[in-house]
């Protein structure tokens, strides 16, 4: 049974081996267009046994339909039966072969003619939900435009551009590998990497992801990365990584496959066998009963739908702009009953923006940003960023140069600015410069000439949606949702007042947090969403650790999956995805047993003929099926 859905998952699998994927399905192709063929004959051949212009041969006929519709099946049957290998095929070269050898040869027509029509059907519903999840790793070009110094183009294969190396981008064209824009501005389409709709503007200076298309715009960019290092590289390897990590329920699924089938051969043949020679009933009625019971033990239904189940799953969170590293983590981020996210980066952006600015001297608002801009103007820290942003975007005419710069670390800035000496830092400098005023901690002060002129407070900038994605997980009945930070209480109740956390504790360190994520564990599955390297042994000793996918890279190769989108309302739609997916593979199994047992005791009782059990499990099977490719939609 293994064996099948691997098949149906090839077209997948081997996507790295491209010229070798197209070959073999170019060949896979014409071998279902002559089963196609001999199918079709088939049906004819066998309706021809209804004319009694052909009774005298028609035994013949239904031969021929065994042979031309069943050869394949059968070869593949009979090897199996060498090898002990007892899977679908077996079973149904068994009851098909059997059915012939007892005379029932319309019998032995309809098993086989069932089957194939079933596995038709099937083969091109996985088919369909193949080519959906196929388009999640078919994020990768084969080509990249380089220039070199000249401004000469090249094309050269992607794997040939190295970190440094010039690219152009040009419209309808996928960004080859991970860059910064140094020429041009265009807008991305990143719904392959975010399942972000809108197209997103860029302009220079901007690093850009591979796998976004470029759509409208030339643009010239610096590779930061090369292919195997850049964004969609490591998306399509997760994935694949994902497709070998099964969850205890598909684990379970195929260790039940390698008992099941065996233990269902003896018990047909104690039907076949021992029930008619110990209780003197007849042996043929009794054979075709224990054929009944065969094919209607296959566990195709369970064994294909499951793991297609999981995979739909993992699919659909792609798409959402989440990467989940293997099926195994479906069922943890399904239960999960807490929550606990990281500050600085996760829940907030890392960037600062100014909360107040307090003037307490002479000078204007406006005159002391320039000040402050000219010490700050060449740094890249949060807080000069702030400052910078506030300027630019301003009336604020920036004149002014800082000569004699000095930085002093964990306290601030000094320099000589229009022949004046200008402070701007932490408390530390109004003890240096002997200024006693009450204010408020927790603030950056400016000293001109010794005197304090003014203070501005910061604040982190709370990342997009944020808020809305703790109402969603809230309506998800999640039971506690913290954050856990290093950061002071003021900063971190800044946070909790805008966004609505159950709780927030402030001050950890890295093992605080650790130990804060276990005691959480004993109430239940706990996620910790973070992004920095202090959180990487979180992330590893959660239930489920989810990595910002901007974040670092130690990060992201510890997290169970990467919010490659790095928009926090995905994590609720994860969560919902997954349980839904729990609660479609859990009635598939229930629904596939129970009908099992409904034809098995029919068989038995010899009111089921074989062609309603072939009936029974195609049709479950298709319908379980279809029931996992809803998951991806």
């Amino acid at each position: 049974m293994e064996e099948r859905h691997c098949h149906s998952c090839e077209n997948l699998h081997e996507h790295h081996h491209e010229h070798e994927h197209n070959h073999h399905h170019h060949e896979h192709e014409e071998n279902n267009k002559i089963d196609v063929v001999l199918y079709i004959i088939s049906i004819v051949i066998f309706i021809a046994t209804f004319i009694p212009l052909f009774s005298s041969i028609k035994i013949w006929f239904y031969l021929a339909v065994v042979i031309l519709s069943g050869y394949k099946l059968i070869f593949s049957g009979i090897k199996n039966i060498f090898k002990l290998n007892f899977e679908e095929e077996t079973l149904m070269t068994i009851a098909t072969v059997a059915a012939f050898i007892l005379g029932e040869y319309p019998e032995s027509c309809m098993i086989i003619l069932l089957f194939k029509l079933g596995e038709f059907i099937e083969e091109k519903a996985v088919e369909n939900s193949n080519k959906n999840i196929k388009n999640i790793v078919d994020i990768k070009t084969k080509t990249a435009n380089l220039l070199d110094d000249e401004g000469n183009e090249t094309i050269v294969d992607i794997n040939e551009v190295k970190e440094g190396n010039i690219i152009l981008i040009k419209p309808g064209e996928m960004v080859p590998v991970d860059c910064k824009i140094i020429k041009g501005n265009s807008n991305l389409d990143m719904s392959s990497l975010t399942g972000e709709s809108m197209p997103v503007n860029v302009k220079e200076e901007q690093s850009i992801l591979s796998g976004c298309i470029n759509l409208n715009g030339s643009l010239i960019a610096i590779a930061e990365k090369e292919y195997k290092d850049s964004t969609a590289s490591k998306i399509v390897d997760l994935v694949y990584e994902a497709t070998n990590n099964k969850g205890k329920t598909e684990e379970f699924i195929t260790k039940f496959s390698k008992v099941y089938t065996p233990v269902v051969m003896i018990l047909a043949l104690i039907i076949a066998v021992i029930v008619p020679l110990f209780a003197g009933f007849d042996f043929k009625t009794w054979i075709m009963r224990a054929l009944v019971f065969l094919v209607a033990s296959c566990p195709c239904s369970i064994v294909i739908s499951i793991p297609l189940a999981f995979f739909s799953c993992i699919g659909a969170i792609s798409k959402k702009g989440m990467i989940i590293k293997g099926t195994k983590h479906i069922e943890d981020l399904s239960n999960v009953k807490n929550i606990a996210f990281d500050k600085t980066g996760t829940l907030t952006t890392g960037k600062m923006t100014i909360d107040k600015f307090v003037v307490v001297g002479n000078y204007s608002e406006d005159e002391l940003l320039k000040y402050i801009y000219a010490l700050e103007k060449n740094s890249n820290h949060p807080i000069s960023t702030a400052i910078k942003e506030k300027v630019e975007n301003s009336n604020i005419k920036a004149e002014y140069t800082a000569d004699k710069f000095e930085e002093i670390a964990g306290c601030g800035i000094k320099a000589i600015v229009n022949n004046k000496e200008i402070i701007f830092g932490n408390d530390s400098f109004l003890e240096e410069n002997n200024i006693k005023e009450d204010i408020k901690k927790n603030a950056n002060y400016i000293i001109i000439d010794g005197k304090l002129e003014g203070y501005i407070t910061f604040e982190e900038e709370i990342r997009d949606n944020a808020s809305d994605m703790i109402k969603k997980l809230k309506a998800l009945n999640i039971k506690q949702i913290v954050m856990l930070t290093g950061d002071n209480e003021e900063n971190a109740n800044k946070v909790l007042g805008k966004v609505n956390l159950d709780k927030v504790y402030s001050k950890l360190l890295p093992q605080d947090k650790l130990e804060h994520v276990k005691m959480m564990k004993k109430t239940g599955k706990t996620i910790f969403i973070g992004d920095g390297i202090n959180d990487s042994p979180v992330l590893a000793e959660s239930d489920f650790g989810i990595s910002i996918g901007e974040g670092a890279e130690i990060a992201n190769s510890v997290a169970d999956g990467i919010l490659i989108s790095n928009n926090l309302i995905t994590i609720p739609k994860a969560i919902k995805i997954s349980r839904k997916s729990m609660s479609i593979i859990k009635f598939n199994i229930v629904f596939s047993l129970i009908t099992k047992i409904i034809v098995l005791l029919l068989g038995i009782l010899g009111i089921a003929p074989v062609w309603l059990a072939v009936v029974t499990d195609t049709g479950v099977s298709l319908l379980t099926i279809l029931n996992s490719i809803r998951i991806f939609r």
